[in-house]
């Protein structure tokens, strides 16, 4: 048993030492951004309730000056991992003075914890601590607390996945520069640190149906294994993002998002896709790196609703797609083009629209299947293989 506890003690201890790390890492070398503080302030929050835990498997609750020890920021990481996720997909986005009403909540048990803290270390008498604060209630109001902790987790990581839906949808539908960040990785941390309240929730109603004794303790080890393996996925996956400042402004969303076009007949729509087929295919409006939507729609005199909308409707993909799929064909027909052997693969992928390494190597496979590299050599293997079985 005390192997195992000790095992448990180093694992909290070394992920709350990485999330300090980062959060230390990220004030350094991205403390300018918004988001990045936002995310160090997460990590650090994350830390917080990660040593929670080892007041008590290391006997530190047993210390009269420890006993009690205001760490009341249960309801803090919610609106965090929230505001986080609004600072990567807003324009411009600074934190506002409204933003502080999200932090309440905190600051309303916090101010009590503070309270039953410093009315128990009127004595070192362990007995007489727990009557001090059990007179100020301090057991019915964390069990508020932990109530308000599911119930803001739920509403908080709807409005988080809610807000990312909105800007990929717009993101989607209106921006074909590849630099763009489509924050997969995000929807994943969300999903992940939701597992956090999942497993809250889980504990909440054990402790509600069975007595307090060892196996009930096991269990919310295993929340705390969960919470600090939560920090270690943040903190790897948000420090290795570079910065980007988006033109997402979910104020104005984009007209893309709600047209429609409303009683266009089959010649109309069909009128509008031969005009998108003469900027593709002759005009070649993909070879521009930083087309959206806007731009191709004042080019066809269009509005961007219908032009999106026409995009859906007629070529069963959104306005991204559309276009990196040119970019893929363009490429593909470079690759073995002899006027081209003068440039490397990224080079002629940035000739053919696309702007970022990453996302060209993405797109393409995610297109053809295999690399640009796999997919050349297996252009050169079957002309090799064509010349081959030609008569002589």
């Amino acid at each position: 048993m005390d192997a195992s506890f000790h095992l448990f003690d180093s694992i909290v201890i070394l992920g709350i030492m990485q999330g300090l790390l980062y959060t230390a890492l990220l004030l350094i070398k991205y403390g300018q951004y918004p988001s990045k503080r936002l995310l160090a302030l997460t990590l650090f929050v994350f830390c917080i309730l990660s040593a929670k835990i080892l007041l008590h498997t290391l006997g530190l609750w047993q210390k009269p000056a420890i006993r009690y020890f205001p760490l009341a920021f249960d309801l803090t990481l919610q609106p965090l991992l929230y505001l986080y996720a609004v600072s990567l997909t807003q324009k411009q986005f600074q934190f506002k003075r409204i933003y502080f009403l999200h932090f309440v909540p905190t600051l309303v048990f916090l101010v009590h914890a503070i309270v039953v803290y410093i009315q128990t270390q009127s004595t070192d008498n362990l007995a007489l601590k727990d009557q001090i604060a059990e007179g100020l209630a301090f057991n019915t109001v964390k069990q508020v607390e932990d109530f308000l902790s599911v119930v803001m987790g739920g509403v908080y990581g709807f409005m988080s996945l809610h807000r990312l839906n909105i800007y990929r949808k717009w993101l989607f539908a209106t921006i074909s520069s590849t630099s763009y960040p489509t924050y997969t990785w995000l929807r994943n941390v969300l999903i992940v640190t939701g597992g956090v309240w999942v497993l809250l929730t889980l504990n909440i109603l054990l402790d509600v149906s069975f007595s307090y004794s060892f196996p009930y303790f096991l269990h919310w080890q295993f929340f705390y294994l969960y919470l600090v393996v939560s920090v270690y996925y943040l903190a790897i996956m948000g420090y290795q993002q570079p910065p980007f400042e988006v033109a997402f402004d979910v104020s104005t969303v984009d007209t893309a998002l709600k047209q429609k076009p409303v009683g266009l007949t089959q010649e109309q729509m069909e009128d509008v896709r031969n005009k998108l087929d003469i900027a593709l295919e002759q005009e070649r409006v993909f070879l521009d790196p930083d087309l959206h939507l806007n731009a191709l729609a004042e080019r066809l005199q269009l509005s961007p609703g219908l032009v999106s909308a026409v995009i859906n409707s007629e070529y069963s993909m959104s306005f991204r797609s559309l276009i990196n799929e040119r970019r893929v064909e363009e490429v593909k027909l470079r690759l073995v083009n002899p006027d081209y052997s003068h440039l490397s693969i990224l080079g002629i992928a940035l000739e053919s629209g696309f702007n970022s390494e990453a996302s060209f190597y993405r797109v393409f496979k995610s297109s053809t299947g295999v690399s640009p590299k796999q997919y050349s050599a297996q252009k050169a293997l079957k002309t090799v293989n064509e010349s081959s079985q030609k008569p002589i």
